[in-house]
C-alpha cells in the first residue's frame, strides 16, 4: 500500500465531476486570478491527515481510509446520475452518503481552525507573553485582518488560555487536531439523515463546487453580525453533485424528490457557495462565464470570539445571570 504525500480534503473522484479528464477551472481568493490545475493539485495539503501511529512513526491510516470512503461515494453520486433521484429513505446509498456528506463538513481545515488556534497564536508569539495586547495584535495582522472588538480580543484570550489549561499547559497537537475535527462526523450524521433530499437540476450545466463544497444556509439576519448556526438551524445543506445537479436538504418529513430550478437559483447558488468556500471554486474548463460570475472576497469566514454575559432562564420564567461566557462562531462568509 503506497503513502501518499499529498492529502485532499475534498475527494478528486469528487472535483474530476466538475471537469474533463481531471482538468478544471479555478478562481482563487488570494490572488484573485483564474486558472487550469488539475484536480490532484486541488484542495489538497502535503501530510494534511498524517498522524503519529502506536510505535511513533508517520501514518497515513486516516488517508486510506477516507479514500475508501471516497470510491464508495462515488458510486452513490454516479447511481444518482442515472436514476435522476436522490437515494430514497433507508437505502444504502442514502446512509452512505449521509456519511460521505458528514466526512466532507468534517474534513476541511476550517473545521481545524478552533483546535490549531492556540499552536498558531504561540507560533506568532515566537516567546513573547499571549497577554491581551498580544492577542489583539494577532487577531489584527494574522486572523482577522483588522483590530477586533474588545470583547473578541478577550474571548480569543479566554479561549487560548482555556484550552491550554485543559490540555496540560500545552496547545493542541495535529494529531488532536485530526481527531477532534473527523471525531464530530458521526454525531452529525443524524442531522443529513432527518432531512428531505432534494435534487436539483440545472438545463445548463453551470454549478460549481469549491474546496468546501457543503454549504449551510439561510436567509441573511441581524444576527449574523455576531452569531453563527449549524445543521440544526439551517433552512438547506447544499451539496454540487455535477454541473448539473446539486442536492439540497431541507427540514421536512424525510425523502427524495427532483425537480428543475430556473438559472436565476443556479446563479445564487453559486455565489452562496463561492462566499463559503476556502481559497478556490471550481468549474468546468469549458464553461469559463460561470466562474467570471461569481465574486470572491481577499477572506473568506472566519472563527470569532466573544465575550460577555450570560443568562440562564429558569422553569418560572425568571432569568438569571451566569457570569461572562465565551461565544465562538464561524462568520457565513
Amino acid at each position: 500500500m503506497s503513502d501518499p504525500k499529498l492529502h485532499h480534503y475534498v475527494p478528486q473522484s469528487y472535483l474530476a465531476r466538475f471537469g474533463r479528464s481531471d482538468m478544471v477551472r479555478v478562481k482563487r481568493r488570494c490572488p484573485p486570478k483564474t486558472h487550469l490545475a488539475n484536480v490532484k493539485n486541488v484542495a489538497a495539503e502535503t501530510g494534511f491527515y498524517t498522524i503519529t501511529d502506536d510505535n511513533g512513526m508517520p501514518s497515513t491510516a486516516v488517508e486510506h481510509e477516507l479514500s475508501r470512503l471516497e470510491g464508495q461515494g462515488l458510486a452513490a453520486l454516479r447511481r444518482i446520475d442515472e436514476t435522476g433521484m436522490p437515494p430514497a429513505v433507508g437505502t444504502d446509498d442514502r446512509e452512505l452518503l449521509c456519511l460521505y456528506l458528514a466526512v466532507q463538513m468534517a474534513r476541511t481545515p476550517r473545521k481545524r481552525t478552533g483546535s490549531l488556534f492556540g499552536r498558531n497564536v504561540t507560533t506568532y508569539a515566537n516567546g513573547r507573553e499571549v497577554d491581551l495586547e498580544l492577542m489583539t495584535e494577532y487577531l489584527t495582522r494574522k486572523h482577522l485582518g483588522h483590530p477586533p472588538r474588545a470583547a473578541e480580543a478577550q474571548g480569543a484570550w479566554d479561549y487560548y488560555h482555556g484550552t491550554r489549561v485543559m490540555n496540560g499547559g500545552n496547545d493542541p497537537t495535529h494529531d488532536e487536531a485530526v481527531a477532534v475535527t473527523l471525531g464530530s462526523v458521526q454525531v452529525c450524521i443524524p442531522y443529513y439523515r432527518a432531512r428531505h433530499w432534494r435534487l436539483e437540476i440545472s438545463r445548463k450545466p453551470i454549478f460549481l463546487t469549491s474546496d468546501a463544497p457543503l454549504v449551510l444556509w439561510r436567509p441573511e439576519t441581524p444576527s449574523d453580525a455576531y452569531q453563527g448556526f449549524g445543521l440544526e438551524d439551517a433552512r438547506e445543506i447544499r451539496f454540487p453533485v455535477s454541473p448539473s445537479a446539486q442536492l439540497v436538504l431541507v427540514p421536512g418529513r424525510p425523502g427524495a424528490s427532483a425537480e428543475e430550478v430556473k438559472l436565476s437559483r443556479v446563479i445564487s447558488c453559486n455565489q452562496d457557495l463561492a462566499d463559503s468556500c476556502e481559497q478556490v471554486v471550481v468549474g468546468h474548463p469549458d464553461r469559463a462565464a460561470a466562474l467570471d460570475r461569481v465574486q470572491l472576497s481577499k477572506r473568506g469566514p472566519t472563527l470569532r470570539f466573544n465575550s460577555g454575559p450570560g443568562f440562564r432562564k429558569n422553569p418560572d420564567g425568571t432569568v438569571e445571570r451566569m457570569g461572562d461566557i465565551l461565544h465562538m462562531y464561524t462568520t457565513r462568509r
